[in-house]
């Protein structure tokens, strides 16, 4: 195929005008991806503001909670410690609702997002298909031939200059499109995690209005029970710690034992080895706690309190041993082990416990890497039949035990209860591990 002077000129005219379109298209899908980020950016900062807000008013809920919880036990007190509870879970509420709004609102713009790229791929595929015809038409090897034969060495060094920068702009079009393609399967990837978040936050959101219709249920029958006068509050209270006493004597001395067996054994704590398994207060410590009143003065673990429904995260990768439901004892818990790597003793074998839980959200044999969800906070076993201390209402015990001599035995008192399995072993303070 030869081509004149004019047709010459007409094709560079088309190519020009077609490229003219690649870049224009470009700079267009551009501004409006860029425009879609700063208004998605403008309203999360908004949202973050008052979650940060919400947050900081739960924290001090929380805060009230377990000062109120360390007060002379009177019925007056009680009841403020439910109001504030219901008032720290109807923020808790607010914040999730407003989660969901955020994450509800990032998934709409991703899907923007990612409509206007599979546009653009659509549309740079159909630019990049003219710009193949055109070359087509142009032959090169024909140019070549037609020029080498004419003997004019200026034109045949243009027509290679040009059949060059042509190519060029087809190359990075063809670049363009595979990296809006990457784009493309990063976004829809973001989209899933998103939409994983938006699931995880709908059933948070739903633990939190149940437990907040609990709570006002709890109330009601604590006033109901006592018709408001102290001295029935006072013999209600008498029957919780002798029903207490039974089952928490009954993990004290199964970690005796191990303890005993064991001796003082030490094993080189590593801070930082485990994150915190929940957002909250710390409400109680390891070791002596001075409430005698409970039947004890040794916590073999630590309390950390939040709203109902907080969830409970994995502290480090691990194995989980075993679950248990129940009300009693430690409630519905989960045991995970962990081979934690150390800088002079080389490798250490804890096992982390996760007491009190509302929702059981793992299996026995199942691992879990650090972060993943374990279950969420509730209020099950012993801490529903207190009405004593900062152990009592909705909180997360968290143990560290030596793997050796970690055990779990079935319950002492299950012809009362029904059944249910206490774990034990020789424990170790938490606080030298978390981060």
């Amino acid at each position: 195929m030869k081509f004149n002077k004019d047709t010459k000129t007409k094709i560079k005219a088309i190519l020009v005008i077609i490229l003219s379109l690649v870049l224009n298209f470009s700079r267009v899908s551009a501004e409006t991806a860029d425009n879609a980020v700063d208004s998605l950016n403008l309203q999360k900062q908004e949202r973050q503001k008052k979650l940060d807000a919400l947050n900081k008013q739960i924290k001090d809920y929380t805060q009230q909670i377990a000062t109120a919880q360390s007060s002379a036990n009177t019925l007056k007190n009680q009841i403020t410690i439910y109001d504030k509870q219901i008032t720290a879970t109807q923020l808790q509420i607010e914040a999730k609702q407003t989660q969901i709004e955020d994450t509800s609102l990032q998934i709409s713009e991703l899907e923007k997002l990612i409509d206007q790229k599979t546009k653009d791929i659509a549309e740079n595929r159909k630019i990049l298909a003219e710009l193949i015809v055109q070359l087509n038409e142009f032959d090169n090897s024909y140019v070549l031939k037609t020029t080498l034969a004419s003997g004019n060495l200026s034109d045949f060094l243009d027509q290679v200059q040009y059949t060059q920068n042509f190519q060029d702009k087809i190359y990075q079009l063809v670049q363009k499109i595979k990296d809006l393609k990457a784009k493309l399967e990063s976004d829809e990837q973001d989209l899933k995690v998103q939409l994983a978040n938006l699931q995880d936050l709908k059933e948070e959101l739903e633990i939190s209005q149940e437990s907040l219709t609990a709570q006002r249920d709890q109330k009601q029958t604590l006033l109901t029970q006592t018709r408001g006068l102290e001295s029935n509050y006072q013999r209600l209270l008498a029957s919780s710690k002798n029903e207490e006493l039974s089952l928490q004597k009954e993990i004290d001395d199964l970690d005796a034992k191990i303890r005993a067996k064991l001796g003082n054994k030490v094993i080189e704590s590593s801070k930082g080895a485990l994150a915190w398994p929940m957002d909250g207060v710390l409400t109680q410590g390891y070791g002596n706690t001075g409430f005698t009143a409970l039947g004890y003065t040794f916590h073999n673990g630590i309390d950390v309190a939040a709203p109902a429904g907080q969830p409970i995260y994995a502290a480090a990768d691990g194995i989980v041993l075993d679950t248990d439901h129940s009300d009693t004892s430690y409630g519905n818990w989960a045991a995970v082990k962990h081979s934690i790597p150390t800088q002079k003793s080389g490798t250490i074998n804890i096992v982390t416990l996760y007491a009190h839980m509302r929702t059981i959200k793992v299996s026995p044999g199942q691992f879990v890497k650090a972060g993943d969800l374990i279950g969420y906070e509730g209020n099950t076993g012993n801490t529903t039949k207190k009405l004593y201390g900062p152990s009592r209402g909705y909180h997360i015990h968290f143990g560290v035990y030596d793997a050796e001599g970690f055990g779990i035995n079935p319950g002492a008192y299950q012809k009362i209860y029904g059944p249910y399995k206490v774990p034990y072993g020789y424990t170790y303070n938490p606080m030298s591990f978390l981060q």
